[in-house]
């Protein structure tokens, strides 16, 4: 008689072969033992068997009195900043490597992080730059033809804190009702709940320059285009090429490959970079860059971007659409959570499209504060914020979100090809 093979999905603590058996109505089945190694408890010094388990060994309290017990993974201490909440589903190591959260605790809704691990191929800049990663559960385990290590050794490595196991959906619900708050992770049992209370009420990321430690210190020629295997939208591109300044105000990586892409000749500067030195590199075009914080706390850049005006073409996402906003002579406002994710709806009001969009800022252009001529190219759907700018007669196209994220997959990569016509038109016409 044929005999199926079963393998049975719990352990016995006796070694059995496998051997033939049958079921009630008599068809023979071969039933497979799973068989483990396991070590001993180990003793501790007193004696007593040592859990196999974490326990809570870290807390992150809240500025508005709630403190969340957790379990750490990555590096111990005590961190202040921010805390804010991120939808993405995937991408997580895109945003411990995005500049833009420089300040920030990221809380992930998605309730399992780390089961692709990390890769050296998925990073936005050389470094993490959040100061701590919440998330609710810890993938005991990973699965990924690219991963190279976990994410626990990842952060570990970085000297960056990450806790776990905490209600994620609760601490949610409070970010959306009372807006971000500041908080602070611990692992030290040293320090009370009442001083960690004190600490979160002490510090305000508001009117902080958090640009000045994200950007380069000196200029670089970037080369590196999108790799073969990610590229698309290759019929779109007209061969030529153009020269572009990219200001570093916490520039992601991926802006600059697809810019390369696109035939740019990329010149990456510092934030603070001298208008006249730029213009004096003859640019067709200049980028101004994603980047964390209050666009009002770097007057200094505002100046830049406002010498800058109807010189050049010029485009600016996240951080330099604020920025080109207040130049034009708009005002700028903190939002209550921000917006954090790769799943916003953005509508394009020239074409009507809508495109999915990844986003991440805590802080928006008001639209009514804007002079006569500027148009609003986009709107985020989720609660009308402006989310794209125009500006015609002086060769200015922004948006507030992130064209080279791909969570459409390719919704919003048009808008580089729309700033390769916005430099081709202004050499046409000079």
């Amino acid at each position: 008689m044929a005999m199926a093979t079963r393998t049975l999905g719990f352990v016995l603590p006796t070694s059995l072969s496998s051997q033939p058996s049958f079921d009630r109505r008599g068809r023979g089945f071969r039933v497979s033992i799973i068989r483990c190694s396991a070590s001993p408890l180990t003793l501790s010094t007193s004696g007593v068997a040592e859990k196999p388990w974490t326990s809570y060994n870290a807390r992150l309290v809240l500025e508005d009195g709630s403190i969340w017990p957790a379990k750490t993974f990555g590096a111990p201490g005590t961190r202040i900043a921010e805390l804010v909440f991120n939808t993405s589903l995937t991408g997580y190591q895109e945003i411990l490597t995005d500049p833009s959260y420089a300040g920030q605790f990221v809380l992930m809704t998605n309730p399992q992080i780390g089961n692709t691990g990390v890769n050296p191929d998925d990073e936005e800049s050389g470094q993490c730059f959040l100061t701590g990663l919440v998330i609710r559960n810890l993938s005991i385990s990973t699965s990924n033809w690219r991963c190279t290590k976990t994410l626990a050794d990842y952060l570990t490595e970085r000297n960056i804190m990450g806790v776990y196991d905490l209600d994620t959906r609760a601490i949610t619900r409070r970010l959306r009702e009372d807006g971000s708050l500041i908080g602070v992770l611990s692992t030290e049992e040293s320090k009370t709940d009442d001083e960690l209370l004190q600490m979160s009420r002490s510090w305000d990321i508001v009117g902080i320059d958090l640009i000045s430690d994200v950007s380069c210190k000196s200029p670089y020629e970037w080369v590196d285009k999108t790799n073969p295997e990610w590229d698309f939208n290759t019929n779109s591109r007209d061969g030529k090429s153009y020269k572009v300044i990219a200001y570093d105000f916490g520039i992601k990586q991926n802006i600059l490959r697809r810019l390369s892409s696109y035939g740019c000749q990329i010149t990456v500067v510092p934030s603070t970079w001298p208008a006249s030195e730029a213009l004096k590199m003859n640019p067709d075009g200049i980028l101004f860059s994603n980047g964390p914080g209050d666009p009002s706390a770097v007057p200094y850049a505002v100046e830049t971007v406002k010498e800058l005006l109807g010189k050049v073409p010029v485009y600016g996402i996240c951080m330099g659409h604020q920025l080109l906003g207040q130049a034009l002579g708009g005002k700028t406002f903190k939002m209550k959570f921000g917006h954090h994710g790769g799943n916003h709806p953005v509508r394009n009001n020239r074409t009507g499209q809508v495109e999915i969009s990844a986003q991440n800022h805590n802080y928006a252009v008001d639209p009514a504060s804007l002079p006569g001529g500027v148009e609003v190219t986009h709107v985020n759907l989720n609660d009308g914020s402006c989310a794209g700018l125009s500006f015609p007669a002086m060769n200015v196209m922004s948006l507030q979100y992130h064209p080279e994220a791909s969570p459409g997959p390719h919704d919003s990569d048009n808008a580089f090809r729309e700033f390769i016509e916005l430099m081709k038109r202004s050499k046409q016409s000079s």
